[in-house]
C-alpha cells in the first residue's frame, strides 16, 4: 500500500509540475516557470524512492507529500495569473498560505533526518506548531497582502497578524536549531552516519550560499532567482542519497572538486580582470590586446595552478587522500634513484589503504583477464599489467574505503593504483623475468634429468647386451683353446678381448654407476676404494632424488681425479648431509691447493653441472692448504 500510495502521490506530482509549466510561461520569467516545478518534481521522487527501499522512514512521506504540495503550489500560481478564468482568485489565495507547508517542512526534514532523537522529536514538534501559525495567518490573516495582485487577502480576518509573526519567530528558531544540530550531530559522528550527515551539510551549505545574495537582491537579479531555483532541489536529493546509500562516499569527491573549482574560479576571475586591468592600462582600454593577454594568462596559469589548489585542498580536507598519494609518489621517485625496490609495492600498497589482504598478481604479456568484485584491472598504455584486489577493511582514518556505492570498489585505491603505474610495471617486468629464469632453469633440469636417463639406458644396454656378448665370446674362446691345447693366436685374442670387457665396464661406470641405485653413500664409498688415496667417507644412508645424487657422485668423481692429479695429497674427505632443503656435498683433500676454477676446464665443468641443477658450487683453496671443494644442490624435503 505504501507503494501504491508514494506512486499516487509522485504521479500527481509531475501531473500538476508539467501542467504548471504552459499556464505560467509568459506570466512570469521562463526559469521561474521551469525550475520550480522540477524542484517539486525532485521532491517527489526522493519520497518516492526513500519510500519504495526505506519503508519505516517518515522522511519519505514528508518528501513525498512537500513535492505534491510544490507542485500544487506551481500550479494554482500559475492559474491564478489568468484573471479572466473561473475561480482565479481562489487559486491565487491558495497559492500564498500552502507555499509554507514546504517551506516549514524543509526545517522538519533537517530534524527528522537520518533518524530522530526526543530533543529533536520536541523541535519537530515546535516546527510543526510554526508552520500551522504561518498557514493559518498567511491565509487568513493581512500580512499576506503584499502576495497578492490586488494588494489585498480576500479571505483576511482582523487581528490575526500576531498569529502570522508568531509562526516566523517559531520557524526561524527551528530553522536555526535544525542547522545547528547537523553541524553538532556532524562533529560528533563517524562511519556511515558521518557521511549521511556530510550530505546534508554540504546541500545546507550551498543553500546558504545562494541565499545570502538573494536576501539582497532577490528580486533586482535573475541570476541570483537562478541560483536559488538551481540548489533547492539539492537538499531532497541529498537526503536520498544519504539515506538509500547509494554511492554514498562520492561526497568526498563532489566536496573536493567544489572547492578547487571554486578558488581556482575565484582566481582565474581575478588574474582575468587584473590582466585586462593592467594591460588595458598600458595598452588602452577596450584594446583587444587585453582581452588576448588576459585570456593568455588564464589558459598558462590553470594546470600549475589547479594542480596546486588540487593538493591545498587534499591537505586540508582529504589528508588520507593527499597522504597516500604523497607516499606512492615518494616511493616512484624512491625507485627511479635505484633507492627503492619494486617488489617493496605491494606491502606499500596495503599501507597506505590499510587493506592488508590486498594483493597485486601481475600478469603475463598477451594474457586475458575480467576484473571481479573489489578487483582492479591495471592497464599503462592500452597493456594489461596487474590484476590489484583483494578484501575491503576500513580505509585510512579509520573510515571505510571511500566507494562507488556500498558494493562498489575504493576510489582511493583506483587514484593510488594509477599513480603507481609506473611501478606496477616495473614490478610486472621483474616478475616476468624471474618467471622466466624459472621456466628457463626448470627446463635445464629436465634436460639435464633426461641426460642421465639416457645413460642409464645405455648404461643397461651396455651391461646386459655388449658386455655380455664379449664375455661369452670370451668363454668360447677359452673353451675352444681348452680343446685345442696352446695357441698363440688364441691367446692374443683372449687377451684383446679382456682388455675390451675391462674399457667397456669403465665406460659403462662412467655413464653412471649401478651401486647408485643403492644410494649415494654405497656409491661414494664403492668410488674411494679405486682411488689412490685415503677417502673417508661421511653420507650416511639418506635417499636423495636420482638426479641429485647423479649430479653429486659425479661432482665428488672430478674432484677425486683433480686431487690425485694435481694436488700431491695424502688424504681426502667426502662428506654429504641435508641442509636447509639442499644437499651439500663438501670435498676436502690436504694437497698443495692454490686450485684456479677460472683456467681450467674441469671445475669450470663441474660448476656448469652443478648450475644446471639449480645448485651452486664454492671452491675455497689457498696455497699450502689444501682444496675444498662444496657443492649445493636444491632436492625436495
Amino acid at each position: 500500500m505504501r507503494r501504491i500510495g508514494a506512486t499516487v502521490c509522485f504521479v500527481l506530482t509531475c501531473a500538476l509540475a508539467a501542467a504548471s509549466i504552459p499556464i505560467s510561461v509568459g506570466r512570469e520569467p521562463i526559469y521561474d516557470a521551469v525550475l520550480y516545478p522540477v524542484n517539486a518534481v525532485a521532491l517527489g521522487l526522493s519520497g518516492a524512492l526513500i519510500l519504495t527501499h526505506r519503508r519505516a522512514q517518515p522522511i519519505g512521506w514528508l518528501l513525498t507529500v512537500m513535492g505534491l504540495d510544490a507542485a500544487f503550489v506551481e500550479f494554482t500560481e500559475g492559474y491564478g495569473y489568468h484573471p479572466a478564468w473561473a475561480a482565479a482568485a481562489t487559486a491565487e489565495w491558495l497559492t500564498n498560505w500552502t507555499n509554507y507547508f514546504g517551506i516549514g517542512g524543509t526545517a522538519i526534514v533537517v530534524l527528522l533526518f537520518p533518524h530522530v532523537s526526543r530533543i529533536r522529536r520536541f523541535a519537530v514538534g515546535v516546527a510543526s506548531v510554526a508552520v500551522v501559525l504561518l498557514m493559518v495567518g498567511a491565509a487568513f490573516g493581512h500580512a499576506s497582502d503584499p502576495a497578492f495582485g490586488s494588494g489585498v487577502n480576500p479571505y483576511a480576518v482582523d487581528g490575526l497578524e500576531p498569529v502570522y509573526l508568531a509562526g516566523q519567530v517559531l520557524f526561524l528558531a527551528c530553522l536555526l536549531a535544525a542547522i545547528g544540530s547537523v553541524i553538532v550531530r556532524f562533529r560528533r559522528s563517524s562511519g556511515v552516519e558521518h557521511q549521511q550527515l556530510k550530505w546534508v551539510a554540504y546541500a545546507l551549505f550551498l543553500l546558504a550560499l545562494a541565499a545570502v545574495p538573494a536576501i539582497f537582491w532577490f528580486n533586482d537579479s535573475a541570476l541570483v532567482q537562478i541560483a536559488i531555483a538551481l540548489v533547492v532541489p539539492l537538499l531532497p536529493a541529498a537526503i536520498c542519497v544519504a539515506i538509500l546509500r547509494y554511492r554514498l562516499y562520492d561526497i568526498d569527491l563532489i566536496i573536493n572538486r567544489t572547492l578547487v573549482y571554486g578558488v581556482l574560479t575565484v582566481l582565474l576571475t581575478a588574474a582575468y580582470l587584473g590582466t585586462v586591468l593592467v594591460v588595458g592600462a598600458v595598452v588602452g582600454r577596450g584594446s583587444s590586446w587585453a582581452t588576448a593577454g588576459a585570456t593568455l594568462a588564464v589558459a598558462v596559469t590553470f594546470r600549475p595552478l589547479r594542480a596546486r589548489v588540487q593538493d591545498l585542498v587534499d591537505r586540508r580536507f582529504r589528508r588520507a587522500r593527499f597522504e597516500a598519494l604523497a607516499r606512492v609518489d615518494a616511493f616512484v621517485d624512491a625507485l627511479r634513484a635505484g633507492e627503492a625496490d619494486p617488489e617493496d609495492l605491494e606491502e606499500l600498497l596495503r599501507d597506505v589503504l590499510a587493506q592488508p589482504g590486498l594483493e597485486v598478481r601481475y600478469l603475463p604479456p598477451g594474457a586475458g583477464y575480467v576484473a571481479g568484485e573489489n578487483e582492479l584491472l591495471v592497464e599503462r598504455a592500452g597493456v594489461p599489467l596487474a590484476i590489484v584486489g583483494g578484501p575491503q577493511g576500513r580505509g585510512p582514518e579509520g573510515r571505510e574505503p571511500e566507494g562507488r556505492g556500498t558494493g562498489g570498489g575504493s576510489r582511493l585505491r583506483e587514484e593510488v593504483v594509477a599513480r603507481a603505474g609506473l611501478a606496477i610495471e616495473i614490478a610486472r617486468l621483474r616478475a616476468e623475468v624471474r618467471r622466466q629464469l624459472a621456466e628457463v632453469e626448470a627446463s635445464r633440469a629436465r634436460i639435464v634429468a633426461a641426460g642421465y636417463e639416457e645413460r642409464r639406458r645405455l648404461e643397461r644396454d651396455l651391461h646386459d647386451g655388449a658386455q655380455q656378448r664379449l664375455v661369452s665370446i670370451g668363454l668360447t674362446l677359452r673353451n675352444a683353446q681348452f680343446e685345442l691345447g696352446g695357441n698363440p693366436a688364441i691367446d692374443a685374442a683372449v687377451e684383446q678381448l679382456g682388455v675390451a670387457i675391462a674399457e667397456l665396464r669403465e665406460l659403462a661406470n662412467g655413464i653412471r654407476p649401478a651401486y647408485l641405485d643403492d644410494g649415494l653413500d654405497v656409491a661414494l664409498r664403492e668410488l674411494a676404494e679405486r682411488t689412490p688415496l685415503r677417502v673417508d667417507v661421511h653420507v650416511g644412508a639418506e635417499r636423495y632424488p636420482s638426479d641429485v645424487e647423479s649430479t653429486a657422485y659425479f661432482v665428488a668423481c672430478e674432484a677425486l681425479a683433480n686431487t690425485v692429479k694435481h694436488a700431491g695429497a695424502t688424504g681426502v674427505a667426502v662428506r654429504a648431509e641435508r641442509r636447509d632443503g639442499h644437499l651439500v656435498l663438501t670435498v676436502r683433500d690436504d694437497g698443495a691447493g692454490g686450485a684456479r676454477p677460472a683456467e681450467g676446464t674441469g671445475l669450470r665443468g663441474l660448476a656448469d653441472r652443478i648450475a644446471a641443477q639449480g645448485g651452486r658450487m664454492r671452491v675455497e683453496s689457498e696455497p699450502s692448504a689444501g682444496t675444498t671443494v662444496v657443492a649445493e644442490l636444491p632436492c625436495a624435503s
